[in-house]
């Protein structure tokens, strides 16, 4: 009979169509971002150093950095990753942890020690941001990293 074969034939099918992450070509961490985009927020000529699944973009000696990673986890791994991340951000309680609207499904910044740390969710990845100032992050440097942070996620 060939019902067990349909019904085999049909479950694959339905398997590759409701898969939980669609295959799409990725950018790699450095081509996320223009040099002049970096450049902008460093302050000073910004060039990529590629990493695997990241980049750091320096510019000159000034000890301003950004670094952008891409992490491995999808789906589910994903989204507890990014909950992860919320939590031991907000732990600290010395800085609140700020939604960012607009950037991915859903995303938060924390000033830190070192500047400002952002991390996104997007249709079942992560993106993980930061902006080290050499100092104490500020509410002025956390707006700067938003317009870069949103062209990075707009090519994540």
């Amino acid at each position: 009979m060939q019902t067990p074969t349909l019904l085999r034939g049909g479950l694959v099918a339905a398997s590759l169509l409701l898969a939980t992450q669609p295959l799409r070509a990725q950018a790699d961490a450095c081509s996320m971002l223009k040099p002049a985009e970096v450049t902008a927020l460093l302050g000073g000529t910004a060039s990529p150093t590629p990493k695997p699944n990241a980049c750091i973009w320096k510019a000159g000696d000034e000890g301003k950095k950004l670094t952008v990673n891409k992490l491995k986890a999808t789906g589910s791994s994903a989204e507890m990753a990014f909950m992860g991340a919320r939590q031991g951000a907000s732990h600290s309680g010395k800085t609140p942890v700020t939604d960012e609207p607009g950037l991915g499904d859903k995303a938060f910044s924390s000033l830190t020690s070192f500047g400002v740390a952002l991390v996104v969710l997007k249709q079942g990845r992560v993106l993980q941001m930061a902006y080290y100032t050499g100092g104490e992050g500020t509410a002025k440097d956390q707006e700067a990293l938003r317009p870069v942070a949103k062209q990075a996620v707009a090519a994540f």
